[in-house]
């Protein structure tokens, strides 16, 4: 029994859900399907849009190019003949002339026309035709919407406050499954702009660009109120006729947004809105392509500095094709120093239009070290300042590979140029090597390594540079040292060539700074040995070589 009722309870489960699916299906169904036709008319205007069986036609082109109006037509096997509504936007030719051509052969519900008239040939062959075939006619109310099949068609303005022809243009916006053509007739940027500031609303997804694609048609604060992802113009691009439409100041702008363009130039054109997806078999037609999107790649992401400009090369890329370099022009701004410079790739205007950036890194530039050994145990590193570092780091050590008992020292201001390392050991060889740093960035490339060999810490060997005797005395001579390499000196003189301790005497002076020394009480007539040594805290220096004087008898 409870095996029962849970397998019925499971069965009407499954059939709601199946409902419900059922249910889904149709509404997406029901959301229908809305095409928008674009013919080619030359350099006028001819549009259908389609739904469900419905049809309007908005404008007709000129009266000479009503035969390809009419197969295009013919081919859509329009129920009945019967087209819903037919719309004049305004009382131009290249808007009005086909018409009378089309009424013959249409059964057509209604005409709805601009309130602005025109004393024009085709403007009054229009209206006769309506009247000769006794057609419901007049002109649209603002704001007023109805039914084409599963669309909805508003008019976004009716042309009352228009003073031109072109002013006067009606503007229509067919939507369906939340998505919507705007098309725009002739009607100029200034009327555009105008009725935004009022409130008017021209958000829309497909744009039919206004007046042919004329640069007094499409401003950028409107692409911006529109915001479109596709666009038609309808111009016919004829040579050596002017003025040529479009014009580049409106393809420019299309191509900075990356609307998808279509003309109908290139043949007729036909957009699907189904399921809220807009398609199209028609080719994409602009001359120019915005690189906004495009990829800036360098030959070097990251560099060093030199002190001069540093200009990496540059590959533009867009939508997948390498662009050659002289389509745009590279500007470097903050390229000399270390720091974070900037490419900018602007398009030359001729096919690629706007501009990207690219940054790369540039790391301090590689330093040149100088050593000095002014003590025996205390060397002083020098360097040259350079601009936007935050300071600079030594590294040095007595291993000529610098892989082991290697000691670091951070200097972190950037106008440091010397450093001196005290207390080293002696008689023994350093390498040393330094790099700039910048904070947040990184590190400049090592120097070339420097080595140094400190010195022994005794005083270094000292001559005798002259003995002068005056009577029975001499006058010893010599260089004084530096007070770190020697206190004092040691002076001995003896009879013999061996310095015996018998035969040797000296004499101790107690200063670094004194360079001579008198020996007294000597023997004329005998040769004496010289010799002298200076001495520090470390102990005694090497003795200078022997020299020999001996005292002459007759001394004057």
């Amino acid at each position: 029994m409870e095996f029962s009722l849970l397998k019925k309870i499971k069965y009407m489960v499954f059939g709601l859900l199946l409902t419900a699916g059922i249910f889904l299906i149709s509404f997406r169904v029901s959301a229908g399907e809305l095409k928008f036709h674009a013919l080619y008319v030359g350099s006028g205007d001819c549009l259908i849009l389609e739904s469900n069986g419905h049809y309007m036609l908005v404008d007709s082109g000129y009266d000479v190019t009503t035969k390809s109006v009419l197969d295009y037509l013919k081919n859509l096997n329009i129920p009945e003949n019967k087209i819903d509504y037919a719309v004049a936007t305004h009382p131009d030719a290249d808007h009005v002339g086909g018409f009378s051509a089309i009424f013959d052969q249409y059964e057509i519900g209604e005409v709805i026309y601009s309130p602005c008239t025109k004393s024009s040939v085709a403007f009054t062959n229009f209206i006769s035709s309506v009247k000769n075939h006794h057609l419901s006619y007049r002109t649209p109310i603002e704001g007023e919407t109805w039914k084409l099949g599963d669309a909805s068609v508003q008019v976004i303005y009716d042309g009352y406050q228009g003073t031109t022809y072109n002013e006067c243009s009606i503007v229509l916006k067919a939507t369906c499954d939340g998505k919507s053509v705007l098309l725009m007739a002739d009607l100029p940027t200034v009327t555009a702009n105008s009725l935004m500031k009022q409130g008017y609303n021209f958000r829309a997804n497909v744009l039919k660009v206004g007046h042919h694609g004329a640069a007094s048609s499409t401003s950028e604060e409107f692409l911006n109120a529109v915001n479109p992802s596709h666009a038609v113009i309808s111009a016919s691009e004829q040579p050596n006729v002017e003025p040529a439409f479009p014009r580049d100041s409106v393809l420019k702008k299309l191509a900075a947004k990356f609307i998808k363009t279509y003309r109908t130039v290139d043949g007729n054109i036909c957009i699907s809105i189904k399921n809220g997806v807009i398609s199209t078999k028609n080719k994409e037609h602009n001359d120019f392509v915005s690189i906004t999107k495009g990829t800036v790649t360098l030959s070097n992401n990251v560099m060093y500095a030199t002190g001069k400009k540093l200009k990496p090369a540059v590959t533009l890329t867009v939508n997948g094709a390498i662009i050659p370099a002289n389509q745009y022009k590279a500007k470097y701004s903050s390229n000399t120093y270390a720091g974070t410079a900037t490419v900018k790739v602007t398009g030359n205007g001729k096919k690629y239009i706007g501009s990207l950036q690219k940054t790369f890194m540039i790391l301090p530039a590689r330093e040149t070290l100088k050593t000095t050994l002014k003590k025996p145990a205390q060397v002083t590193l020098s360097w040259k300042t350079q601009k936007n570092i935050s300071g600079y780091t030594i590294v040095y050590t007595t291993d000529k590979l610098f892989r082991k008992d290697l000691k670091y020292i951070n200097i972190k201001k950037q106008s440091t140029t010397s450093k001196t390392l005290k207390n080293l050991s002696y008689d023994t060889t350093y390498y040393f090597k330094i790099r700039a740093y910048r904070s947040n960035l990184g590190f400049g490339q090592w120097s070339k390594k420097k080595s140094v060999k400190t010195s022994n810490p005794y005083p270094l060997q000292k001559q005798i540079k002259k003995i002068i005797q005056e009577e029975r005395s001499v006058i010893i001579k010599w260089k004084p040292s530096d007070s770190d390499l020697a206190k004092g000196y040691v002076i001995q003189y003896s009879g013999g060539k061996k310095f015996s301790k018998k035969t040797t005497k000296k004499i101790t002076i107690k200063k670094h700074s004194v360079n001579q020394a008198v020996i007294s009480k000597l023997k004329t007539g005998k040769k004496y040995y010289y010799r002298i040594r200076g001495y520090n805290k470390y102990g005694n220096g090497q003795w200078s070589k022997v020299v020999t004087f001996r005292l002459k008898k007759n001394f004057i």
